[in-house]
């Protein structure tokens, strides 16, 4: 009689090779050295080999992420959700901590404390329609009718923004807030992440009259096909990177920098909406 016990199988049996996709916009992305350790340090922690795909735009990672051409992404919120909608074969399961602790934001509607005027009759500056917290969320709100609309003025930039505010031309202005777990998410001296906030002190005070729906940062997400134990293995490797890892993390996630945390996938849904403005196929924006 022949008898033999066979190992139990996991990703290393199937998976002969990682493809991570990346933005050329991300840090990492423009430096070799920094590739180089991001795929040596992903490749040791799984046990299999790991390349760095790098893509052009959003629209093009979503294209590569949808066609599994990368089985493993860090999108943008929008284009996360952008990808889960074109294909329904991403999940995503680890999303960043900024060093504020906040996980997401708020786009918000600030005006000066001393003008009472209704949302319909005042001079509301924003940045351009670029931006996703200073004109696409809002123009959706508007649009639902969750929001009146203002009489808008188009300043080009945040920084513009703020001088139109201080010069008495706008009565308020569009931006973002970070949202904080178990915060109540309404300090306005938060605005913008707290970038410039001795020039909107210098003027008027301003007060929140008009709050998004949480938006969750953009996560890191995997295609369905993917074996579940990789995913684990991926998630798990994150959550150490801050302790184990630190200059990785810098190198890796350099714009929020706190670590990850598990993200609730129906938080995505919020922003279903700002999917049509990715037809054109153009770039998400990552940064609020």
């Amino acid at each position: 009689m022949f008898w033999a016990g066979t190992a139990k199988a996991d990703y290393r049996d199937s998976i002969a090779v990682l493809r991570i996709g990346l933005v050329e916009t991300h840090v990492a992305a423009t430096d070799p050295i920094k590739l180089e350790a991001i795929e040596h340090a992903f490749s040791g922690a799984l046990g299999i080999p790991v390349e760095i795909i790098k893509l052009g735009s959003y629209a093009a990672l979503i294209d590569a992420h949808a066609s599994g051409r990368v089985g493993y992404a860090i999108h943008s919120a929008r284009s996360f959700a952008a990808t889960e909608a074109a294909c329904g074969c991403v999940r995503a399961f680890r999303s960043p901590v900024a060093a504020d602790g906040s996980t997401g934001f708020r786009s918000v509607l600030v005006a000066r404390d001393s003008v009472t005027l209704p949302v319909a009759e005042l001079k509301v500056g924003y940045s351009s329609e670029a931006s996703i917290s200073g004109w696409q969320i809002p123009h959706q709100a508007i649009r639902a009718g969750s929001l009146d609309l203002p009489k808008l003025v188009r300043a080009g930039s945040v920084g513009s923004v703020i001088e139109l505010y201080q010069t008495g031309e706008i009565d308020g202005f569009f931006g973002w807030l970070p949202d904080v777990p178990g915060d109540a998410g309404s300090d306005p001296e938060r605005l913008f992440g707290g970038w410039n906030r001795a020039a909107i002190e210098a003027a008027d005070p301003v007060r929140i009259i008009w709050s998004s729906q949480r938006i969750p940062y953009g996560p890191h997400a995997a295609n369905r096909s993917l074996p579940d134990d990789l995913v684990e293995a991926l998630g798990a490797f994150l959550d150490q990177m801050a302790v184990s890892a630190p200059g990785l993390l810098d190198i890796f996630e350099p714009v929020y920098g706190g670590g990850y945390v598990t993200p609730d996938p129906e938080e995505y849904h919020n922003i279903r909406g700002l999917v049509e403005a990715l037809s054109d196929r153009k770039s998400a924006a990552r940064i609020p």
